[in-house]
């Protein structure tokens, strides 16, 4: 069974949506993690699992740490 378990540091559960990103235009506070850099992660790790599960595309992305995403942690 293929499963992995990710975390952003310095994300929280709204880090990924809209708000992120639109917040800081609107004047509202903004998160720990820039988000334009977490709509970057969220659309890597995404399009790197649906390559692999979908296309059958090896994906290394989803092997380890990089060192392009430092924020992004395997458990």
């Amino acid at each position: 069974m293929w499963k992995r378990w990710l975390t952003v540091t310095g994300a929280e559960h709204v880090s990924f949506v809209d708000y992120a990103v639109l917040g800081p235009q609107l004047g509202m506070p903004a998160y720990p993690i820039d988000g334009e850099r977490s709509l970057t992660i969220t659309r890597e790790y995404v399009t790197a699992f649906l390559d692999t599960h979908l296309k059958g595309k090896r994906r290394p992305l989803l092997d380890g740490p990089s060192a392009e995403y430092p924020e992004v942690g395997f458990w």
